[in-house]
């Protein structure tokens, strides 16, 4: 990412437009900087969970036989229709092309990217190391990459500084992670390969991170959590469509959509356009490493809850985990202290 990105932003207030929005545009939404902190982790935790929620609907449209990558694409063409329907019902369009037209960078779209190597990586990689070890890989890459990026103020207000509270909490999530491991069963795969697919999950896992800290630094520049989801998606979509193209060229994708009458199949665009909105918001006040650890905390209390509302057995090393990343999540929910050269120490 360029500098431009890692400069610390002021939270006094975004920074308008160079084409000032007529009278008739709605006024930006306040600054998530200044959010009550425990807003901002439970908004966080709401995006952990409707993660959770999509997973289902997209792993039942690939179980339909549209497989991972159709499911993928339909998936981001659903969340950029809905962010096309949020802007016309809240009379945004013509404020985010003013914006777009006169401030909108490259990177703004590029960030988009970040989401697309985890679906890409999983779908390859789940049958080799399987789902338990994929979601700790790439969470792992999120949360490493997620430290670097605070330190450095990538997309937050100001840096946030490495403390033994972020390292212990680092390290209890890692715990969780691991129990999360031992309720899985087992795989044949080599140990090289094991490795070599983890570590292609965790570099794609940490495009996520990538990607909640741009749309971050575009709502601080912008003063809308909202066009981010625009400008990312579009990016996402964009690569996306491109790799569905290989795919089908090389003979190597499965082209069958559910009937109309499961239309909870196609629910997962919709949900992601809250999964991003949500995010980018949260990001703000929380930093990378707060929003990833409250976002697991929420994905994995809900997939528990799922299971055990579905009949679905859930072993007790999973309820652990859950457990234990709520308390990883708990032990960075504390009061910020100023420290040296105006950085943050969470």
């Amino acid at each position: 990412m360029s500098d431009e990105l890692t400069a610390p932003i002021p939270e006094e207030a975004p920074i308008p437009p160079t084409e000032t929005p007529s009278p008739k545009d709605p006024p930006a939404p306040k600054d998530a900087s200044s959010a009550p902190l425990i807003l901002a982790i439970l908004v966080a935790a709401l995006s952990g969970a409707l993660v959770a929620f999509q997973g289902n609907f997209n792993g039942a449209f690939n179980a339909h036989g549209g497989g991972p990558l159709l499911a993928g694409w339909v998936s981001y063409v659903g969340t950029f229709l809905t962010v096309l329907i949020i802007m016309v019902v809240q009379r945004n369009v013509g404020t985010f092309l003013n914006i777009l037209r006169a401030q909108a960078k490259p990177w703004w779209y590029y960030v988009g990217f970040g989401g697309v190597p985890i679906v890409v990586a999983s779908s390859w990689g789940i049958p080799i190391v399987g789902v338990a070890i994929a979601s700790v890989c790439s969470v792992a890459g999120q949360t490493i990459i997620s430290l670097v990026f605070d330190q450095r103020g990538v997309g937050i207000p100001a840096p946030i500084a490495f403390s033994g509270r972020r390292v212990l909490a680092t390290l209890v999530a890692l715990a969780g992670l691991a129990l999360a491991i031992s309720a899985s069963s087992g795989t044949s795969t080599s140990l090289w390969a094991m490795i070599a697919t983890g570590l292609i999950i965790a570099i794609a896992g940490a495009g996520l991170s990538a990607q909640n800290v741009g749309n971050g630094a575009v709502v601080a520049r912008t003063g809308y959590p909202l066009l981010p989801c625009l400008t990312s998606v579009i990016g996402g979509t964009v690569l996306m469509s491109a790799i569905l193209v290989i795919a089908a060229a090389t003979g190597n994708l499965s082209v069958t959509f559910p009937p109309l009458s499961s239309w909870w199949m196609y629910m997962g665009g919709p949900v992601g356009a809250a999964i991003v909105l949500c995010s980018a918001w949260a990001i703000r006040r929380l930093g990378a490493f707060r929003l990833t650890l409250a976002v697991v905390a929420g994905q994995m209390v809900t997939a528990v809850l799922l299971d055990l509302a579905t009949g679905t057995p859930v072993p007790p090393a999973t309820v652990a985990a859950a457990i234990t990343m709520v308390l990883a999540t708990t032990l960075v929910v504390v009061s910020a202290t100023p420290t040296a050269r105006g950085a943050v120490g969470r």
